[in-house]
Parts: structure tokens; sequence; C-alpha cells
């Protein structure tokens, strides 16, 4: 079978892996968008988890040709186990995933142990994997997490679908510059360095005991392709501020006890929306829950009205203090939240103001892990691309500008923005660093 793919081109599918994509576990992900509310931004990001893992295999397939062609020996079998960990890796996603999970903290991450332990006790893919034989040893795949120089077994099966550079990624890096209409991309060359050495997936960036410049700069090209596409997509304000939205009422209606993880997993993008709109309230058409899923749907999004960055603050521990206090659902957020609405509704004179209307986002401390990824030195050794305590100028150099798009944000209704900036260097003691257009060409008269 022969699969046309935007990205990659025709994609061969033996019957096994079709069996595999044909489970209703894997066709769910058909209806779960890759990048999350990012289609509001680019209009083009409907991509799917569904396509993204018939590109995960593709590439994993490739890398594993590579493998061979530098010398190392894969049996059938364990070829086959790689393709369909990559088909499967996915399988543990909700509608807007990341941002429920790794944004707003409301649910564990889909990639936890536990996730993928109930995905296969059961159900049509868990008995196909049985049938096959695979079912232990595809489990042992997927809880393989990013190995270090002290991780110790056979690592490299999972390395190929699960680590800091892999199928996974390269395959989204390539599928969102695609699907956003960003000209950027990768060279094939990049595949040619993968090897296996002491059972781990590694990097060569040596060739007749010198260094390979061509590995070292296109692996640093690929940092900075990440980079790239985490700056302009994955936190670009907008899709912050629609995935606050979304997850704000997902946050609201798990409060009241009508939904869970669980039920996530019968909905997918469109189902979850019609069933927040139909969430039932006291007062259903004044609910925040179903106003906030109105709006998103009319793309009526809530702006920026007061932003932190790391400029704004002293030092690395302030931020932590931030992230702390307001990037996990915690009391402190909520009673700020609720602050900021009451003395928004004082203010305006207005009491319908609620929680649709003032959202709270903080993102995480992130690092670029793809950084850590392990290569071979032309002295023979493994070790991490940004080995410490002196990690290459260039690579610490883009780590830095990834760690530095870190942000806080206020997200408001347009018609009380201003009014909630004020109130927000009030209560945060700190200058707001977001200036909209009008205000900033007021500022060049005075």
């Amino acid at each position: 079978m022969i699969v046309r793919d935007p990205v990659h081109g025709d994609i061969h599918i033996n019957d096994i892996e079709k069996m595999i994509l044909d489970s209703p576990e894997i066709q769910r992900l058909r209806g779960i968008k890759q990048l999350g509310t990012a289609f509001l931004i680019y209009p083009g990001a409907t991509h799917t988890r569904f396509e993204h893992s018939l590109g995960t295999a593709f590439l994993a397939k490739k890398m594993m040709k590579m493998i061979r062609v530098n010398g190392f020996e894969i049996n059938p079998e364990d070829y086959e186990k790689v393709v369909i960990a990559a088909l499967i890796h996915d399988a543990t996603h909700v509608p807007y995933g990341h941002t429920f999970e790794d944004e707003r903290k409301i649910f564990e991450r889909h990639d936890k142990n536990e996730m993928f332990k109930q995905l296969l006790a059961r159900g049509i893919l868990s008995d196909l994997l049985n049938e096959l034989g695979y079912k232990s040893a595809i489990l042992d795949l997927l809880l393989k997490k990013d190995p270090t120089m002290k991780s110790k077994g056979d690592l490299w099966m999972g390395q190929v679908i699960n680590d800091t550079i892999c199928a996974d990624l390269l395959d989204y890096l390539r599928r969102d510059c695609y699907y956003t209409g960003i000209n950027k991309n990768y060279d094939d060359r990049a595949f040619s360095y993968f090897l296996v050495e002491n059972d781990r997936l590694v990097l060569n960036f040596t060739k007749g005991r010198m260094e390979r410049s061509d590995a070292r700069s296109e692996i640093l090209h690929l940092l900075r392709l990440r980079y790239f596409l985490t700056e302009r997509v994955y936190l670009h304000h907008a899709k912050l501020s629609s995935g606050a939205m979304i997850s704000k009422a997902v946050e609201l209606a798990v409060r009241e006890g009508g939904l869970t993880r669980e039920k996530l997993y019968t909905l997918n993008d469109w189902s979850l929306l019609q069933f927040l709109k139909g969430f039932p309230t006291k007062r259903a058409e004044t609910s925040p829950i179903r106003q906030l899923v109105e709006r998103f749907e009319r793309r009526e999004l809530l702006k920026r009205a007061y932003v932190l960055s790391s400029a704004s603050l002293s030092s690395r521990k302030s931020r932590v203090e931030f992230i702390k206090k307001f990037n996990y659902p915690t009391e402190e957020r909520d009673q700020v939240e609720e602050m900021i609405i009451d003395r928004l509704q004082k203010s305006t004179k207005n009491s319908a103001i609620n929680q649709a209307d003032v959202i709270i986002h903080c993102l995480s401390s992130s690092t670029l892990k793809e950084a850590e990824v392990l290569i071979k030195t032309k002295d023979g050794t493994i070790t991490q691309l940004n080995a410490r305590p002196y990690p290459p100028v260039d690579i610490k150099a883009v780590e830095d500008a990834y760690e530095d798009l870190w942000r806080m944000y206020v997200f408001a209704n347009k018609k009380y923005a201003q009014e909630v900036g004020k109130i927000c260097e009030e209560t945060f003691g700190r200058e707001n660093e977001y200036q909209p257009k009008k205000e900033r060409e007021r500022k060049k008269f005075i």
C-alpha cells in the first residue's frame, strides 16, 4: 500500500503497518490537530496527529536505513517494532493536548508511562499487538525516555522515535513549516550522521580523526530551526491566547466535575468544543465556559493586557517564583485572577465581567533539550553536544535565546485590556512591557 504525503511524498505501508493505522485508537488522531489552535493564526496549520504519526514512521525507516549503512545490523523484527512504535507514539494525545498539559498543567503529560499502559491494556490495538507478539516490546519502547550518558541497556530503538533529535522531531519540524507556510527546512544529509555506539543512538561528528564541520553546522541548523518555530508558531501570542481560552474552559469544566481525561479520549477538536458549549451550568447563557468557546469559534481572542519577560526580572530566581505561582493551576493564580476581575468590575461598574474576560497565562521555564543530543567526537568519546561546564559558544547562544522566550501574560477582553494592564502593574509591582501600537504612537508625540 502507498500513501501520498504532502511532506514526504509516497510512503510505503506493509500489511502489518496498515492494520495498526486502521485501528480506532490511531484513526482517532485524524480529529486532533498537530498544532492545536495555531490554525487561527496560520490558516493552513490544520494537519493532524495522524499524518504526523505516519511521517514519524517514514523517517524512522529512513534513520534505520542510514544506521545500517553506517555498519550496525538491525534484524527485521526490531525494525518492525520501531516502525510500529512510531505509528503509535502519539496515540495517547487528547485534543489541544500540549496546551492542557504543558502550558496550563491541567492534566499529566500524554507520554507519561501510565498513559501508554492504559492505552495498551485493552482495545483493538492492544489485541492486534498481542496477536503479533509485540505488545510487551512496543510498550517497552514507548516507555523509554531521553537517555543520558548514565542510562543503561539497549536504548537505540527507543531513541529513534523518542529522543532529543529523533524521527518525531524531524517530522514535525518539516511538517509544521510546510503547513504554516514558513519557508524553512533542513538537509537530508542530517540522516547520514546517525549511528549506534554502545547500544546508543548518537550523531557522528567525526571522520578520519577530524571533526565533521558539516555535521556540526547541520545539527546547529536544526537547533535554530527548532528555536525559530518556537518563536514564530508554538509561542505566538495569539496562539497562546486562544489556547489559554480553551484551557480555561476545560479547567472550569474539570472543577465542576463534568470533565475528565478519560472523557477527552472520546472527543476530538471539534466535538470537545461542542461538549463545552453544552456543559450544564446554572446560567448557561452567561457561563464563562460557553462564552470562552463561542468567542474562540468567532476568533474574538483575548488580547495582551500585561506582559513580563525575562528581561524584566532581576534574576532567574525571580522568574522561577513567577512560574511556581502562576504556571500551575494554583490557588494563588485563581485568587489573583479573581482580584483583577473584582477590581475591573468596580472600575467599569460592570458586574457581568467574569472568568472569560481575564486569564493569567505564565509559561513554564523551558530548555532546548535537542542541544543535549549525544554525539561522537573526534577522539571517539560519546558526549552531549552542549556538555557542561563549557558548552560550545554557538550552541549556548541558541540555548540562551530559547530560554529567553519565556513570558508571563495576562490576557483580557479587548474592551478592558488597557484597564487590566494598569491593575496588573499595581498587582505585580512591575511595569507592563507590552504597549499596543496606538499607545506607542501616542508616546512619540509626548
